[in-house]
């Protein structure tokens, strides 16, 4: 039953005490290794984590994105993104190792205290179905919780339903099994962590949602272009594969069905931009948070207008097991 971690980190140095706590919440798990996938600019983040590593008595595996052209053949021209440096992580554990769970943790993804006894507790790795074990990850500031609490709506069930749709890597446990055969299309920058829960899921194993969770420090600051880009991935991966936002699938549904409440959903991000002004203000004050959920909101609306423009001419939801398995079954 033995655990190896993994972190795909870009400059992550820069994070931090949120990097700093992220590496030492890690230690509650029995890992004795920890793959990094590192792609900085320059060798401060493998340094940061060398010392953590000396620190505890850890093995550091130091691996980069180009490091796949070592595990698969043809690769040599793959850019760097995160379904790539995942890819990496996963066949270097698949291959080199014979540990029986793979954990990835996102450098900005502090465990919570108890998130491995509550897996120890529950007797979670013993279950030969689980392939999948995740853990909610908690927003840091209260404000989304008490804003959707005082609209009747439960924040873990709606974290839970956004799992379940988009799948997560922030804190999460994969069997050997469960992975093994698994190869995640190079283009996913993002969607590469649905990929992996569908994939498992779609075969067959079991997903175990762990409460105790993390506290994800999300970085704040967006960039409009590369957003407005990674959303428009978002839209292509949806219609190509089936992978999608749980409020995505929605629309895509009314898109299909009901043309005119589809159209109405783009009300949502105006109506939802008061909500997302008082959060924001409370956590980054309120001349940033003003502009942040300006931005947020309207990406929100744009992102919205190009799944209904896409969508349109589909007859039916894409299936995220179909075409996924479909894919794995060409390589």
């Amino acid at each position: 039953m033995g655990v190896v971690l993994s972190m795909i980190t870009k400059d992550s140095h820069k994070l931090g005490w949120v990097f700093t706590d992220a590496l030492k919440s890690s230690l509650q798990v029995p890992y004795s290794t920890l793959i990094l996938v590192d792609d900085s600019a320059t060798d401060a983040t493998r340094q940061l984590v060398k010392d953590f590593t000396n620190n505890y008595n850890k093995e550091l595996i130091i691996l980069g994105s180009r490091d796949i052209t070592k595990f698969r053949a043809g690769m040599s021209d793959a850019k760097p993104t995160r379904a790539v440096a995942r890819q990496v992580a996963i066949d270097f554990f698949l291959q080199s190792m014979s540990d029986e769970w793979l954990m990835f943790l996102d450098d900005d993804a502090v465990l919570n205290d108890g998130w491995w006894g509550w897996v120890v507790k529950n007797q979670v790795l013993e279950d030969p179905s689980v392939g999948e074990v995740w853990g909610v990850n908690y927003d840091v500031d209260p404000a989304r919780e008490k804003a959707m609490k005082a609209l009747g709506i439960d924040l873990v069930d709606y974290l839970v339903r956004k799992f379940e749709a988009r799948g997560g890597t922030h804190d999460t446990l994969y069997r050997r099994d469960a992975i093994s055969g698994v190869f995640i299309p190079p283009e996913l920058h993002v969607y590469e962590d649905a990929w992996l829960h569908h994939f498992v899921r779609c075969r067959g194993w079991n997903y175990v949602v762990n409460p105790v969770g993390v506290r994800h420090y999300s970085p704040w600051r967006i960039d409009m272009k590369k957003e407005m880009e990674r959303l428009r991935l978002g839209i292509r991966v949806a219609v190509r594969y089936g992978i999608v936002e749980y409020e995505t699938m929605q629309e895509m549904k009314q898109a299909q069905h009901k043309k005119v409440l589809a159209y109405l959903s783009l009300l949502r991000p105006i109506l939802g931009l008061p909500l997302q002004i008082y959060m924001r203000a409370r956590a980054y004050g309120l001349k940033d948070g003003f502009k942040d959920a300006i931005k947020r909101q309207y990406l929100k609306l744009w992102f919205r207008y190009q799944v209904l423009r896409t969508l349109r001419e589909l007859q039916h939801t894409p299936d995220p097991c179909k075409n996924i398995l479909a894919t794995q079954q060409g390589i």
